[in-house]
């Protein structure tokens, strides 16, 4: 039996994502296959089976092609995710993660996507609407296709605080920059996302340590700083963690961050501490690190890995 709904992720351009291992990468040369595996993928798509993975009943709403969509579907239908996204004609974008070398390192070509025209989105927003009297708790998350101007994440957020409820956004460029306007619960930019939000350099954890208490005293009740191999910080108006990960195998980058806001929206949901979100937040991006794919691994993997998370609070800059 599927929890009951908590959460709805809202993801205006999801995309399939098409990993493919190649031993030694080279540009301009002939490169040989070794692995391909196709996924379905987008910040959003990657949050809420995440969340799923942690016993979180979850929702997902947005725009997906319907001449592609089966590959979401199969993953909805897996993960007890509820399908409330607005098909359009045509199909979703598509990525392509190419894994190479040792340590891993993955080149992304991402695909634009077009436009599925205003009356889409309207669907979108009536979906999100139906959604309001089961859901706490609203993930924006993922980059705006090409015709939806930047202010509709400010927008979006506005109606939801509007309704009571707590929104968390990760995203990049202006439609972070909007959406921070708008003052949202939460917020998880990485470093270079921030960087641009302030347009200013953050060369340590201190520098943006100060930074996101700076955006906690504006309005903003926590933020989520991913900084990479140096783990992430965790902002509120009462503490300022940095939780440093334990030694983890690199596989695949792709959707540590959105594992990690998934983490966190659990902890949050379950009444944990800031510093227990934070080691539970932690342990999800490790673990997919070592995973190509959707979701989380097992629940005692996430526990040891929870044990071996150091917290840490950064110096003031």
């Amino acid at each position: 039996m599927s929890p009951p709904l908590a959460v709805a992720a809202i993801g205006l351009n999801p995309a399939i994502d098409q990993h493919i291992g190649i031993a030694v990468f080279t540009a301009g040369a002939l490169n040989r296959v070794s692995r391909e595996e196709t996924h379905a993928g987008g910040k959003a798509v990657n949050v809420a089976a995440c969340l799923a993975d942690l016993g979180v009943g979850v929702a997902l709403t947005g725009l997906l092609g319907s001449d592609n969509a089966e590959v979401f579907e199969r993953l909805f239908a897996s993960k007890g995710i509820h399908d409330r996204c607005v098909r359009f004609p045509g199909r979703t974008r598509s990525n392509i993660k190419i894994v190479s070398g040792a340590p891993p390192q993955v080149t992304e070509i991402n695909f634009p996507a077009n436009f599925a025209g205003e009356g889409y989105l309207a669907g979108v927003q009536r979906a999100v609407d139906a959604l309001l009297d089961d859901c706490s708790c609203f993930v924006l998350a993922g980059s705006l296709p090409a015709g939806i101007p930047a202010t509709c994440c400010g927008e979006l957020i506005g109606r939801l605080r509007a309704a009571g409820k707590r929104v968390a956004l990760d995203s990049s460029g202006a439609a972070l920059r909007h959406g921070v306007a708008a003052t949202p619960w939460l917020i998880k930019p990485n470093l270079a996302e921030l960087e641009e939000l302030v347009g200013d350099d953050l060369p340590n954890p201190a520098a943006a340590a100060t930074v996101a208490r700076r955006l906690v005293a504006g309005g903003i009740e926590q933020v989520v700083v991913s900084l990479g191999e140096r783990g992430a910080l965790f902002v509120t108006a009462d503490r300022c963690l940095q939780a440093i990960p334990p030694p983890t195998i690199v596989n695949s980058t792709v959707g540590a961050g959105d594992a990690l806001l998934a983490g966190q929206i659990a902890g949050w949901l379950r009444g944990w501490s800031l510093a227990d979100s934070a080691r539970l937040a932690i342990a999800c991006a490790s673990a997919r690190l070592g995973m190509i794919g959707s979701g989380l691994p097992p629940r005692p993997q996430l526990a040891a890995l929870m044990a071996g998370v150091e917290l840490r609070e950064p110096d003031r800059d």
